[in-house]
């Protein structure tokens, strides 16, 4: 009797045990969750922005990626070496030299540029996500060219700000959603070659003009931007060093709420500055790389042959809501040139990654005159030249 008494509680036990932890749950029963008892950490979530500088398309590299049989111009090949670069990032833009107006209006180069528009699906396939459209060149093939280009990077699946095919489009601040981080970009240029924007379409290409930009800063602001970054095109050609009308447009914008500024147009690297300015009593570090340089071009002579990719990391509390540029990585490119066949043919080059690849031997195409221009690259895109009144990341100091 005893054994008997004893035994119905372990078999109700047994039971117990089998349907909450081996058997089949009950219907509408919730199975609940792991409870973590550490201490809570904030959720955060990063995102990454790679930035190019010029798409110069001089006629010499657009011939170089023809495709004799099909007549396609399969420009996807000029990045092979740095497609993982542009692909890799969360979001990836650059600077758009030329228009795409269409075979109709000639394939040309400087001086008014006209590039074949598969130029805008073969960068699709690169990976890359936006092209800025508001430069020196925009107005080259005229009012057509500026809504042609539009219409063809739209086809591709291309993004764009700068330039505009109606009044109702400029209104629109672009604000683009990457994994709940909500990134402004505007574009403006201080030129168009003395070819002016018409009367009758002041919407067509963005002018520097500060009221213009503080108004649309002011608009993505209220549309919750947690990060602004703007994309100029000033400066002086060939200059390596910004002038003091860059700096003080800079300044302006750093206190008009932008957190990032891009440069392009003198088609050399320029300096760049991290600084550490406080808002409501908060740390807070703006970035401003004053000139890229070239990202693809023919311009071969010392400077003008190299870019500077820039990734901007961006760090966002979802919490709290709060978002931050947390890091920001330098990666020196340079444009080689090889010939096969009697033909010459391009190719963008991470220069560390090509520096160490002629040393193990692993790439044929470098020559010993390339490894050399290559060192000098490094050289001129190091530290001691990069960083104005900065002496890195972390700490400032003048350097010049």
């Amino acid at each position: 009797m005893f054994r008997k008494l004893f035994a119905l509680p372990i078999l109700v036990l047994v039971a117990f045990l089998f349907v909450f932890l081996g058997g089949c749950p009950p219907k509408n029963l919730i199975t609940p969750q792991k409870r973590d008892f550490s201490p809570s950490k904030p959720r955060q979530v990063y995102v990454t922005i790679a930035a190019m500088g010029d798409f110069l398309m001089h006629m010499p590299v657009v011939d170089s990626v023809k495709n004799p049989t099909t007549g396609r111009f399969e420009f996807s090949q000029l990045f092979s070496e740095v497609k993982d670069l542009i692909a890799g990032a969360d979001y990836s833009l650059a600077n758009l030299e030329t228009p795409l107006a269409g075979a109709e209006r000639g394939y040309s180069g400087y001086p008014r540029f006209n590039c074949p528009e598969d130029l805008a699906g073969e960068m699709g396939k690169c990976g890359l996500d936006m092209f800025l459209t508001a430069n020196n060149h925009s107005l080259d093939k005229g009012v057509e060219g500026v809504i042609a280009t539009i219409r063809h990077l739209e086809a591709a699946g291309l993004e764009h700000a700068g330039t505009y095919t109606s009044a109702e489009e400029k209104k629109k601040p672009f604000l683009k959603d990457i994994k709940g981080v909500r990134i402004g970009i505007l574009n403006y240029t201080d030129s168009t070659n003395g070819l002016p924007v018409p009367r009758d379409k002041p919407y067509l290409v963005n002018i520097v003009r500060r009221p213009d930009m503080l108004e649309e800063i002011n608009k993505m602001q209220q549309a919750g931007a947690d990060l602004i970054i703007a994309c100029l095109h000033f400066g002086v050609e060939y200059s390596r060093y910004p002038d003091n009308k860059q700096k003080e447009l800079v300044d302006f914008l750093f206190h008009s709420g932008v957190d990032v500024v891009l440069g392009s147009h003198p088609h050399v690297v320029q300096s760049v500055q991290i600084r550490t300015e406080e808002k409501n009593g908060a740390q807070k570090k703006k970035f401003v790389a004053y000139s890229l340089g070239n990202f693809i071009s023919n311009q071969r002579w010392r400077y003008a042959d190299s870019g500077l990719l820039v990734n901007l990391i961006i760090k966002k509390d979802l919490e709290s809501g709060e978002t931050a540029l947390d890091d920001v990585q330098l990666i020196p490119t340079w444009v080689d040139t090889y010939r096969v066949n009697g033909r010459q043919h391009y190719r963008v080059l991470r220069v560390d990654k090509a520096i160490a690849n002629y040393e193990s031997k692993t790439d044929p195409l470098l020559t010993d005159d390339d490894y050399r221009r290559l060192k000098e690259v490094a050289e001129e895109l190091g530290p001691a030249f990069l960083f104005l009144n900065d002496g890195g990341p972390e700490e400032g100091r003048a350097t010049e």
